[in-house]
């Protein structure tokens, strides 16, 4: 399950909702795989690969076939992710929320493009996001990737100097004062690393770090932390 970093933001709430509806209609509640290691045998392919199953000596044929998700080659889906980012330039951090499409162009290599927005009470920032993770094809997939933002940023800047009340209060540039300010196009390159889990067959959690490298400067460049949710469906399934 997703825990929300701040609970009091309703983005972040809203994420976590979708996430646990999600979980609601796949009427699952735990792993399948559990007391078995053939944790895959509600697609073709997997059960035509394993199944007779290991014998019960064959440790490493064990092994072998409760970790396989090479099957997935050729999947694709949607998901919904949430995090948490923080920039250096900022006193608080931003609430982040991914949804998107996925897609496997092989079993240990997938490229995604969604919808993601991060904001607080001061800034937003929305815009596509898109990029590819080469991962092991297994149920628990490490993976590390590559991607692309851009989008435009809407800001609270400082303006305890221009001479205007910005915030309405009846005081001219006074101590902290600031105002709203559309900052225009903004994009980030950002490397990351993370891991799946095959909850089961058609459903992925994953977690992941990134560092996001933006062209605002190194000051406001931002580490970003989250979890996400993903149902796919496999065409040879």
């Amino acid at each position: 399950m997703i825990c929300p970093i701040h609970a009091n933001n309703r983005h972040f709430i809203a994420a976590v909702l979708l996430v646990a509806g999600l979980f609601g209609q796949s009427g699952c509640a735990l792993p399948t795989g559990i007391l078995k290691s053939r944790w895959a045998m509600s697609d073709p392919e997997y059960a035509e690969m394993y199944c007779d199953g290991a014998e019960k000596s064959d440790v490493l044929g064990k092994l072998k076939q409760a970790v396989d998700a090479r099957f997935q080659e050729d999947a694709s889906g949607l998901f919904v992710s949430g995090g948490y980012a923080k920039r250096s330039d900022a006193d608080h951090g931003l609430a982040a929320i991914d949804v998107g499409a996925e897609a496997y162009f092989t079993s240990y290599l997938t490229g995604r493009a969604s919808l993601m927005g991060m904001g607080n009470g001061d800034d937003w920032f929305t815009g596509l996001d898109t990029g590819l993770r080469l991962q092991t094809p297994t149920r628990l997939a490490p993976f590390v990737g590559a991607g692309m933002y851009a989008g435009y940023a809407r800001e609270s800047v400082l303006a305890d100097d221009d001479w205007q009340d910005n915030d309405d209060d009846g005081s001219i540039d006074e101590w902290g004062e600031k105002k709203k300010r559309f900052s225009g196009a903004m994009a980030a390159v950002y490397p990351e690393v993370g891991a799946h889990f095959w909850w089961t067959p058609q459903i992925r959690l994953t977690s992941y770090g990134r560092y996001m490298v933006t062209t605002e400067g190194r000051t406001a460049d931002d580490w970003q932390l989250g979890f996400g949710l993903a149902v796919f469906s496999n065409p040879g399934g």
